[in-house]
């Protein structure tokens, strides 16, 4: 039997057409504003511990699908051989040095999914 997969964090990347108006809306809806502008392109607003959304107009597989979701992991290698073990194909591991890596992988939905490790 694997081991049970245990996100250390989640991420919600929603694209969005109008980033500030989006933003402004967000800001008022979950009632504080956001916690970084990782790029010009994304505005994220923590939700909880461990949880994120990110609202992006520069993702064009996000854009696509409608969304696309992201798991935080300690240890990005081990999770792609774990995954690998249990028959789920994945894309090739990206990286922005010293931030984060990250690989993309699909449900049999389609759904778009992300396992991110933190860097440094």
């Amino acid at each position: 039997m694997s081991e049970e997969f245990s996100p250390t964090l989640v991420i919600i990347n929603l694209p969005v057409k109008d980033l500030e108006a989006a933003t402004a809306w967000y800001t008022k809806v979950l009632g504080h504003g956001p916690s970084g502008e990782p790029s010009p392109t994304d505005v994220e607003f923590d939700l909880r511990e461990g949880v994120s959304l990110l609202l992006t107009t520069g993702d064009e597989e996000a854009e696509a699908a409608g969304a696309k979701v992201l798991f935080g992991v300690e240890d990005l290698d081990a999770e792609k051989k774990r995954l690998a073990s249990v028959n789920v194909e994945c894309g090739e591991r990206q990286e922005i040095p010293d931030a984060l890596a990250w690989f993309d992988f699909k449900s049999p939905e389609d759904h778009r999914l992300s396992l991110v490790q933190m860097l440094g």
